[in-house]
């Protein structure tokens, strides 16, 4: 994938220890954890702990979050359940495969990614959980566009660029 696409590694363990990625701190999380966009008209719920947390630092996520960096929070897709319309905006790579962007189509909120290439997850963006505390991103990719003046946590690897076989 190139810099203007972006994709959050997960999925097993092993694969992520292969592909140089730390593996995720263990959530641990005892009731389901909710979240909706700005005007509530979404809303979601995911039954089971985060897969993993990352922030993503390609030109798209920055332009979809409006910041300099989308924080995204990966889970099992078969652990989220959504209540409420959202639209999708869809960008496809060189090789087909689209990704997915979720937003409410009321206030604009950027709730969820969805990807071919992996569509065993729901992305769900860390903004948007009602309790923010449990945030916590262990990488960070596409560093190689991200904004000179943001210096992350020590804790958080980073990523150039994103890394090959992260997912499989």
């Amino acid at each position: 994938m190139r810099g203007d696409t972006c994709e959050i590694p997960i999925k097993s363990r092993a694969n992520r220890a292969a592909a140089g990625l730390k593996v995720s701190r263990g959530y641990t999380v005892d009731v389901e954890i909710k979240g909706g966009c700005l005007c509530r008209a979404v809303r979601y719920r995911c039954s089971q702990p985060p897969l993993n947390m990352g922030v993503c630092q390609c030109d798209r996520c920055q332009r979809q979050s409006g910041s300099a960096f989308l924080m995204a929070t990966v889970f099992d897709a078969h652990a989220v359940s959504v209540e409420g319309e959202l639209k999708v905006y869809e960008a496809r790579n060189d090789q087909g495969a689209a990704l997915r962007r979720h937003f409410c189509p009321t206030c604009g909120s950027a709730v969820m990614i969805t990807l071919d290439r992996y569509p065993e997850i729901r992305s769900i963006m860390g903004g948007t959980l009602d309790d923010k505390s449990l945030l916590r991103p262990s990488y960070s990719l596409w560093t190689s566009a991200g904004q000179p003046w943001l210096t992350l946590p020590g804790e958080i690897e980073l990523h150039a660029e994103y890394p090959d076989g992260a997912v499989g």
